[in-house]
């Protein structure tokens, strides 16, 4: 009987912030996809599909830590509004800068989550998940906030006599 109710109360918080994280992680994985979709360049499309996958993996991580933990797969369901990452909407001409900076916004909410969820839970391997998940997010950031810096700071360009085959024939 005490074994039961240590599964319970571990079920109250942690079961919820799981289930909402892989329902986010799901969505996160959806955008990079049809971003990815929308785009001509193989390279950018790869960048995009990359990402897709990698949210993919964190769903599957949080899926298989909730059936280890709680016997059973996990019902994704809808979030409810109040417990979803707000993220801006892009618009319909967003610009490819647009959609940068609102996957940075995104990847930080994300972060900011999982920091969260390690603060609340009581189970220490949900600790160290959202922990882990935490890190992942926040390379995602540094990633994209990188991105966006190259291709919005002249400054970072080289010198002409810097670029390769840069040559006169």
């Amino acid at each position: 009987m005490q074994k039961k109710r240590s599964i319970v109360r571990k079920k109250d918080i942690t079961s919820d912030i799981v289930e909402t994280a892989m329902a986010e992680e799901l969505k996160a994985r959806d955008f990079y996809k049809k971003v990815s979709t929308q785009l001509e360049d193989k390279a950018a499309r790869l960048k995009f599909d990359v990402m897709s996958d990698t949210e993919h993996r964190h769903y599957e991580l949080l899926k298989k830590w909730y059936e280890d933990n709680f016997g059973r797969s996990p019902k994704v369901v809808r979030i409810k509004t109040g417990k979803a990452v707000k993220v801006k909407k892009p618009e319909k001409k967003a610009t490819y800068e647009d959609v940068i900076n609102i996957i940075i916004n995104a990847e930080q909410k994300a972060y900011e989550f999982y920091e969260e969820a390690a603060k609340k839970t009581k189970d220490k391997d949900a600790k160290k998940l959202f922990d882990k998940l935490a890190d992942m997010e926040r390379a995602h950031v540094t990633q994209f906030k990188d991105e966006f810096r190259v291709i919005t700071e002249p400054s970072l360009w080289c010198a002409e006599e810097d670029i390769p085959w840069m040559l006169e024939v």
